[in-house]
């Protein structure tokens, strides 16, 4: 849980952190039926609730980091990364009452995974954000984001003279 003997170039790339989530809740939810389907921002282009694939969960990053202490050639930032429990239940379309309890289970094991994880990159554990969305419910899906906060550090190149 650190960039130690990382290179420069290898503890930059704040975005590695992604496969390193999506590991974590792969192995949370693996063998659960049926198959939880665990997908990236790449996966999810132009996907239509409709289409949404479920159970699933998504791992997506929140955007520009926040800048927590900077040092002139080295910068603590704080980056938002999005979870989000999806399960898809026909048989309450209108309520959703039937989606909310699928999504219990599988939203426990997501957070209980990602809490407090040591993540390769990251300079303290995952923490769970106090910045978090409202779920929301559309044709019988029933989508529970949450918003966990990792924190890197970014050191400037050196630069070849």
């Amino acid at each position: 849980m650190s960039t130690a003997g990382m290179t420069v170039a290898q503890s930059n790339n704040f975005l590695a952190i992604e496969p390193r989530l999506v590991e974590l809740v792969k192995a949370a939810t693996a063998g659960l039926k049926p198959a939880v389907h665990v997908l990236a921002a790449a996966d999810l282009a132009d996907v239509k609730v409709a289409k949404q694939l479920a159970p699933a969960v998504h791992v997506i990053y929140g955007g520009a980091p926040q800048v927590i202490e900077n040092q002139g050639t080295r910068v603590l930032l704080l980056h938002r990364w999005h979870v989000v429990c999806v399960v898809r239940h026909v048989g309450s379309t209108r309520t959703g009452e039937q989606a909310r309890e699928a999504l219990g289970p599988l939203a426990g094991l997501v957070l209980s995974a990602l809490l407090h994880a040591r993540v390769e990159g990251a300079t303290l554990p995952v923490a769970l954000s106090d910045q978090q969305r409202a779920p929301w419910f559309d044709s019988g899906t029933q989508f529970l984001p949450f918003t966990f906060d990792v924190r890197t550090v970014f050191h400037k190149q050196p630069q070849p003279y």
